[in-house]
C-alpha cells in the first residue's frame, strides 16, 4: 500500500497511537532539534504538527507532508495553537522550492518511513 494512502488512513488515530512515545521520548528530542535553528525553516514531513510548539520565535516556517489527512490534523493544531506555519501537500522527494529557499530544514521521523532506496 502506498505511503500516502497509509497515512491518510491512520491520520485520525496517529497522535493517539504515538502518545506514549511522544510523552516518554520525543518531546525532549523536539526541543533539542529546534535549539539551534532559525530564520526560514522547512519542516519536511510535518505530519500532524507535533513540532509546532517548538518552532523558534520569529521564524518563517513551511511544513510539507505527503498526506492530506495528516495536513488536515496539522491545520487544526496550527489554528488551536496559533502557530504561524504555511502547510503544503508535497512529496519530500519532489519538492518544488527554489534553491536556497530555507536557512534550515528539519525532519522528525520522516526518514524512518521512506523506502530504502530513498534513504
Amino acid at each position: 500500500m502506498p505511503k500516502r494512502k497509509i497515512y491518510n488512513r491512520i491520520a485520525r488515530l496517529y497522535d493517539i497511537l504515538d502518545l506514549p512515545f511522544e510523552h516518554g521520548r520525543y518531546r525532549p528530542l523536539r526541543r533539542a532539534l529546534f535549539d539551534d535553528v532559525g530564520g526560514d525553516l522547512l519542516d519536511a514531513g510535518v505530519g500532524t504538527g507535533r513540532n509546532f510548539p517548538y518552532y523558534p520565535e520569529g521564524s518563517r516556517v513551511v511544513g510539507i507532508d505527503l498526506s492530506v489527512a495528516m495536513l488536515e490534523r496539522a491545520k487544526r493544531r496550527r489554528d488551536k495553537l496559533g502557530t504561524a506555519v504555511e502547510l503544503r501537500e508535497m512529496n519530500v522527494l519532489e519538492m518544488d522550492f527554489p534553491d536556497q529557499s530555507f536557512d534550515s530544514v528539519v525532519s522528525t521521523f520522516l526518514f524512518c518511513v521512506l523506502e530504502p532506496e530513498h534513504q
